[in-house]
């Protein structure tokens, strides 16, 4: 989780990854709209949810 806002190597290559597959997946290539989904990571990675494939799932839920 994330600790005084700053994400660590570790959190910060887990938040990369489901931002990229997800936009991937998509085909999603405006940045208003990666921002937007960044954001969406940022909040479920804020309330615990810190597990790749939990966070994939939970962002398909979310978006």
């Amino acid at each position: 989780m994330l600790e005084y806002g700053v994400a660590d190597p570790v959190q910060l290559a887990i938040l990369t990854k489901a931002l990229n597959d997800y936009c991937a997946k998509h085909r999603v290539i405006c940045e208003q709209e990666r921002e937007r989904i960044a954001i969406k990571i940022l909040s479920l990675f804020g309330r615990g949810v810190d597990d790749p494939d939990r966070l994939a799932t939970a962002l398909e839920r979310a978006a």
